[in-house]
C-alpha cells in the first residue's frame, strides 16, 4: 500500500501562496490548521473578527476567482480569524476554491486510505455555557462576530461519536494539558506568559482533551497559539470494572479521564515519524509587540443560585429520517454511560503545532502517513479523489434532525457539568444506537455514492460594491443535504 505525503501548515492568515511555495513538490496532500481566511473580497472583511487596521485581502481570492489554482490538494479547517459568513455557507463543508476543500463545522473524509476528521473554531466558555439555538446570520453585530466561530455542543456531540480509529484530527485550538506530554521548559521559554494559564489548567479546550483520549487517533495537529510544540500521548488500555453498580450498564467500559491514563513520552521518536521541516525549524524570536488577535473571554461568572433548565423532554415521537428510515427519539437515558469504542484503541498519539505562516516561523511540516490495514480496503484507496466518512453523514443526520424535534431539551442540557466531565452526556448513549441504524442504511449505497464531486462554483461577487454583507446560499450544501436528506442550515 501507496504512502501519502502531507504537509501540515499551522496559521495561514490568508498567505496561501506563501503556505504552497514552502510545500514539498512531491507531496500529496495539504492540510491546513486553522485561520485560512477565504476572502472572496474586501466584502468580506464584514465577516472578520480582526481590527481594521490589520484587515488584508490576502490571495485567496485570486484562486476564488481562477486567477491561481491550488498546486495541491488542500483541506482545512476554520480557526477565529476566517470569513465566517463564507464558512457558514458551507456549513457540513465544500470547495471553496478548486482543489481547496473545508472540512465543516465538524466533517470527516478519506484520502487514500487515511481517514482525517475535525471540527471548526475555537473553545469558548461562555458560548459554550449558553447553548442556545441562536444561529449567528450575516450582517453580524459585534459580538456575533465573535461567538459565530466558538464551538457549539452539537459538533461536539458530532466529533464525539467517531469513535473508532482515526487517523487524524484537526483542531485549531490544543487540547488542554497537552503541554505536560512534551518538552513544557522549552514551550515556556518561547511563550513565558503560558505560565499562568498552564497553571490554572486553561491552555486549550477541555472537550478537546476529553476527545483525544476516547478517540485516540493516531495524529492530532494544532495550531492557534503561533508555537511550534510536539508531545506523544502514551494511552494505557482502558480496563473493565469488576464489579457495576446496580444502575450501570454491565457492558460499560470505563472510560478514566485523569491525567495517569495518559503517559508522556516526551518528544517525538524522529525515527519512527518523518517530520522533516524545511528551513523553517528555526524556533521563532518572541515579538513582544506582536498585536494579540484573540479577542475571546474564556471567563464567565456562574451564579451559584441559578435555576438549570429542566432537561425533561416532551413525550416521544417519531420523525422522519433520511432514507425512509425511522428515528425514534425518546426521552435520554439518566445513567451516566460512556459508549464503547466500537474498536478498542490503544495506541498512541502524535501531538503537533504549528506556528502561523511568515519569516522563519516554524509553521509547516512533512509528514508520510502509510494506511493502517484495516484501512486498506477501504474505496478510497482506489483513487486520488476525497471520500466522505458515511459515518459521519450518519452522524449529521441523527444529530441535526434531533436539534429539529427536540430543541427545548437540547438547549436545557446542563453544560456547565459537561465542560467539567464529558461523560456527563449521556445523549451520546440515544444517539449513538441511532447512527448505527443510519450507518447500516448507507453501508448498503454504492461506493461512488460517497465520492465528493468536484462541484465548486463560485457564488458571491468577486469585487464588493460597498453593500452590506448578505448569506449566499451554497449549491454545495444545497446538494449534500438533499443527497443525504441531512437538516439544512437555517441562514436566510
Amino acid at each position: 500500500m501507496s504512502s501519502v505525503k502531507i504537509a501540515i501548515q499551522g496559521c495561514a492568515h490568508g498567505e496561501l501562496s506563501k503556505v504552497y511555495s514552502k510545500v514539498a513538490p512531491d507531496t500529496d496532500l495539504v492540510l491546513i490548521l486553522g485561520d485560512f481566511q477565504a476572502l472572496r473580497s474586501t466584502q468580506d472583511y464584514q465577516a472578520l473578527n480582526v481590527p481594521p487596521k490589520y484587515r488584508t485581502l490576502g490571495d485567496f481570492h485570486s484562486y476564488y476567482d481562477g486567477t491561481l489554482t491550488a498546486p495541491y490538494l488542500t483541506i482545512f479547517i476554520g480557526g477565529n480569524h476566517e470569513n465566517s459568513s463564507y464558512l457558514q455557507e458551507l456549513k457540513y463543508g465544500g470547495w471553496v476554491a478548486p482543489r481547496i476543500y473545508y472540512l465543516g463545522e465538524f466533517g470527516s473524509v478519506w484520502y487514500r486510505g487515511i481517514q482525517i476528521a475535525g471540527w471548526s473554531g475555537i473553545f469558548n466558555r461562555s458560548t459554550f455555557s449558553r447553548n442556545d439555538l441562536h444561529f449567528e446570520r450575516p450582517p453580524y453585530r459585534r459580538d456575533e462576530l465573535v461567538s459565530v466561530y466558538h464551538q457549539k455542543l452539537s459538533n461536539f456531540i458530532k466529533l464525539y461519536m467517531m469513535n473508532h480509529d482515526l487517523d487524524i484530527v484537526m483542531s485549531h485550538d490544543w487540547p488542554v494539558g497537552i503541554e505536560q506530554y512534551g518538552n513544557k521548559s522549552k514551550l515556556l521559554s518561547l511563550k513565558p506568559y503560558f505560565k499562568k494559564d498552564i497553571e490554572n489548567n486553561d491552555l486549550g479546550s477541555p472537550l478537546n482533551k476529553f476527545l483525544l483520549d476516547y478517540l485516540r487517533p493516531r495524529y492530532w495537529f494544532s495550531a492557534h497559539l503561533h508555537v511550534l510544540f510536539e508531545a506523544r500521548v502514551q494511552f494505557k488500555k482502558d480496563v473493565v470494572a469488576k464489579e457495576k453498580s446496580k444502575n450501570s450498564n454491565q457492558d460499560e467500559i470505563e472510560l478514566n479521564m485523569d491525567d495517569d491514563q495518559m503517559v508522556s513520552a516526551g518528544k517525538v521518536n524522529k525515527d519512527e515519524i518523518e517530520l522533516s521541516m524545511d528551513d523553517e525549524t528555526s524556533n521563532p524570536v518572541v515579538n513582544k509587540d506582536e498585536i494579540n488577535l484573540n479577542m475571546d473571554d474564556d471567563e464567565t461568572t456562574v451564579n451559584a443560585n441559578e435555576i438549570q433548565l429542566d432537561m425533561d423532554e416532551p413525550k416521544p415521537e417519531k420523525i422522519a429520517s433520511p432514507l425512509e428510515s425511522t428515528l425514534y427519539l425518546g426521552k435520554p437515558p439518566t445513567a451516566k454511560v460512556v459508549p464503547p469504542r466500537i474498536s478498542p484503541i490503544d495506541q498512541n498519539t502524535d501531538f503537533l503545532a504549528l506556528d502561523k505562516c511568515g519569516g522563519r516561523r516554524a509553521h509547516i511540516r512533512q509528514l508520510t502517513v502509510t494506511p493502517t490495514e484495516s484501512h486498506q480496503t477501504h474505496p478510497s484507496c482506489k483513487d486520488t479523489r476525497l471520500h466522505y466518512s458515511k459515518r459521519a453523514i450518519a452522524i449529521n443526520r441523527v444529530v441535526e434532525s434531533y436539534i429539529k424535534s427536540h430543541g427545548d431539551a437540547f438547549c436545557g442540557i446542563d453544560t456547565r457539568s459537561i465542560i467539567a466531565d464529558p461523560q456527563n452526556l449521556i445523549l451520546v448513549n440515544e444517539l449513538m444506537p441511532l447512527v448505527e441504524m443510519e450507518l447500516k442504511k448507507l453501508n448498503e449505497l454504492n461506493d461512488e455514492t460517497f465520492v465528493v464531486q468536484d462541484t465548486f462554483k463560485a457564488e458571491a461577487p468577486t469585487v464588493d460594491d460597498g453593500s452590506q454583507l448578505k448569506f449566499y446560499p451554497n449549491s454545495q450544501t444545497e446538494e449534500y443535504c438533499k443527497k443525504f436528506n441531512i437538516v439544512p442550515p437555517n441562514l436566510e
